[in-house]
């Protein structure tokens, strides 16, 4: 064998191969999952933004109100999680190949059944807020302030649900920087929903769960 022919064999079968991972997809995973923890780390900031105003409104109950119904919701629409994790599952994996037409359809069935859980929550939402509600316990008071909230916050779920969606979308092609911007968008709408619909409308814990919905 020639040394031109050995050479030629040595390059296409090296004894040591590139790394799996360089450098590089390192600073590219960290590009990705920054953006990605400030998201999440917004989700909070809606339920906390509900409490800091219900605490200053003249009365314990309406606190304890917007804190029963935040576990509420926190139930409900955290059970359909796997709107968001499983889209990012599947749209990465088209997006990976190339497949647009698969992309589309995984998305398009997301937000199908996404609509198809909030409208079924809004058929049942007093059933639902009953028995959630009598469940967790609280004052006469308490309860009343909560189903105020969770009524009037209810009306946002297909669209809640729905936001799962685009958000297992933006991940899953990895839009993570307008993922963390819609978020960030959606916490200032409620921020000045809120205080609009409080303060303003004088719409007392009613206007706080709607803000919420609004955003």
């Amino acid at each position: 064998m020639s040394k031109a022919a050995s050479a030629a064999d040595h390059t296409e079968h090296p004894e040591h191969p590139e790394p799996a991972l360089p450098v590089r997809w390192h600073r590219r995973v960290l590009a990705l999952a920054f953006p990605i923890v400030l998201a999440n780390l917004t989700q909070p900031i809606l339920g906390a933004v509900d409490t800091a105003v219900a605490g200053h409104l003249d009365g314990a109950s309406y606190l304890g109100g917007v804190a029963l119904g935040g576990l509420f919701f926190n139930f409900v629409f955290w059970g359909f999680g796997f709107l968001r994790m499983g889209t990012t599952g599947l749209v990465a994996q088209a997006h990976g190949a190339g497949d647009h037409a698969a992309l589309r359809d995984n998305v398009v069935r997301a937000l199908l059944l996404a609509a198809a859980i909030g409208a079924a929550v809004l058929a049942l939402q007093v059933p639902l807020i009953d028995y959630a509600l009598r469940a967790i316990g609280g004052s006469d008071a308490v309860q009343r302030n909560a189903r105020l909230y969770c009524h009037a916050r209810i009306w946002a779920a297909p669209l809640a649900l729905g936001n799962y969606v685009v958000l297992g979308w933006l991940l899953g092609t990895q839009r993570v920087r307008l993922a963390l911007l819609s978020q960030v968008f959606i916490n200032g709408v409620n921020i000045v929903a809120v205080f609009l619909y409080v303060y303003a409308f004088d719409w007392g814990v009613a206007g706080i769960g709607a803000a919420t919905s609004t955003a």
